[in-house]
């Protein structure tokens, strides 16, 4: 198998795994179900490329000088831009009971406060691993810095498209929500190029999330 097919595959993996759990007619315990396990279906793909094909080394390093402090200023840039954005445009305008329940299958309502620390630690660093290490990453062997953040920004941004699809109403809404992903996707590619590790586009990463769990934790349980 070709790098190319591999590439391609990991483009859409995370979209073709969420067009089945987030749109499946199923009950909820195989929902979430699937969930988990389409995510480390899709997850493993880097992994059994780089170290079982290709048979790379693992090479663990420490965040570069000024790294973590350029992860943790773009993070606090953009989650006060997400809040900022939901208080003067989105707050009381949404339907809530509707989205609290299409995300109950999941677990998030009644086990709240330990999914937003797994998605702002766990997952966001599954995703930079994912997007930015592997994607990113295999596409600058073939093409310049800001090609590659595009393009893998689009794929990070078509997961997003299919998920947020699901659950958030009105077409105008969730085009400005991707356009905002997609963004923070270049984002995140150029700081994982320009700081040389996951580190600093993970902590931003982590920021962001962390905004965006305060926003759904305002539209689960604030009334």
């Amino acid at each position: 198998m070709s790098r190319r097919v591999v590439i391609g595959i990991a483009f859409f993996g995370h979209a073709a795994a969420a067009l089945l759990y987030a749109r499946m007619d199923a009950s909820d315990s195989v929902r979430g179900a699937v969930y988990f396990s389409s995510k480390l279906l899709v997850n493993a793909i880097p992994l059994i490329w780089i170290f079982g094909v290709k048979r790379e080394r693992f090479a663990p390093s420490l965040p570069k000088r000024g790294a973590l402090a350029w992860g943790l200023g773009t993070g606090v840039f953009i989650g006060v831009f997400i809040l900022a954005f939901y208080e003067l445009v989105l707050a009381g305008r949404m339907d809530s009971d509707t989205l609290r329940a299409k995300v109950a299958a999941y677990g998030v309502v009644d086990h709240f406060f330990l999914f937003a620390p797994f998605l702002c630690v766990v997952n966001a660093g599954l995703e930079e691993y994912y997007w930015r290490w592997f994607v990113h990453g295999e596409l600058r062997k073939t093409m310049r810095t800001m090609p590659a953040a595009v393009l893998s920004a689009l794929g990070f941004t078509l997961h997003h498209i299919v998920v947020l699809s699901a659950y958030v109403p009105g077409v105008v809404l969730i085009v400005v929500l991707n356009a905002g992903v997609f963004a923070g996707g270049v984002i995140w590619a150029v700081l994982y190029e320009k700081r040389g590790s996951i580190y600093a586009p993970w902590l931003s990463h982590m920021v962001v999330d962390a905004a965006v769990m305060m926003v759904a934790y305002d539209l689960l349980f604030g009334g």
